[in-house]
């Protein structure tokens, strides 16, 4: 067996995961292992190679379609994510070897390299929607406003959010992964109306999307979060909005350093939340 006493928490994981799968006489392949897990066949090779932690329910799906028995996992499978939220507070780093952003050159008022900045809602979701039809295998991306994107949307912004639902359900041999994190205000306990009706809409357009996955995030704060797209490990966008509804601007950043950050700050969430069809369930009445 693999020596894993130098992995993080997620690689140690992954790979007993894998030891589980090589002992299984059937073999089964990672097409068999999605349908039993209803989910995309990149979420289970991600799963597989460390690149995502799996939520309890997939854990579940996966081990018993692997021949084992979920009890036996329980244990192992909240140690491992205590740890990778323990290393997430504690604010683990990408390799010290890739150099720093040079933001000293805003004193100047230079232009940054790989970064590009939009003055307004069109010049950002244009841009942010021309990255997502080039993109490879992966998108992240959040969105945490205190209006549902039907009150919000502008031309631009509606092909945007069509875009990355497009890019998800097209018919292609590539490997693809969506998730999406959904902030839904909430007062006293009690979803915002219009939000929580747009989240319900949403679950019935992507739920028959298996590249495509959705988690919730519980969101008080009386404003709205800073809001961003990572594609691939290439490229960040973050969006800052907040006063009118159509207010949003922001600049994206193409450095493994930054996207780095970026990419660990949106899987720690990830862990934490419960999907969009689990917090649906959980709502009372």
């Amino acid at each position: 067996m693999t020596d894993t006493a130098s992995y993080g928490p997620q690689a140690r994981f992954a790979a007993e995961l894998r030891e589980l799968r090589r002992q299984n006489l059937t073999k089964p392949t990672l097409d068999a292992l999605a349908r039993s897990m209803e989910c995309a066949r990149s979420n289970v090779s991600m799963i597989l190679n460390g690149h995502r932690f799996p939520s309890w329910e997939h854990m579940c799906a996966l081990v018993e379609a692997l021949g084992g028995k979920p009890a036996d996992w329980r244990e192992r499978w909240l140690s491992a994510r205590r740890e990778i939220e323990e290393a997430g507070r504690a604010g683990d780093a990408p390799p010290a070897s890739l150099p720093p952003l040079p933001f000293d050159a805003l004193a100047g008022g230079e232009t940054l390299p790989g970064v590009h900045w939009y003055k307004d809602n069109r010049e950002f979701y244009e841009a942010a929607a021309e990255r997502v039809r080039g993109a490879g295998s992966e998108i992240r991306v959040t969105y945490t406003r205190r209006y549902p994107p039907d009150q919000t949307s502008t031309n631009a912004s509606r092909e945007y959010f069509r875009a990355v639902q497009e890019w998800a359900a097209a018919d292609s041999e590539d490997e693809r992964s969506v998730r999406r994190i959904i902030g839904v205000p909430e007062r006293d306990g009690v979803p915002d109306r219009d939000v929580l009706a747009w989240v319900r809409r949403h679950h019935g357009e992507t739920e028959g999307i298996l590249n495509y996955e959705a988690a919730v995030m519980r969101w008080t704060a009386a404003a709205d979060g800073l809001n961003m797209a990572l594609i691939d490990d290439s490229v960040a966008f973050l969006a800052f909005s907040g006063g009118s509804r159509q207010r949003l601007n922001g600049f994206s950043v193409e450095h493994p350093r930054f996207m780095g950050y970026f990419a660990a700050y949106f899987d720690q969430l990830w862990v934490a939340l419960p999907s969009l069809a689990h917090y649906l369930d959980e709502l009372p009445g």
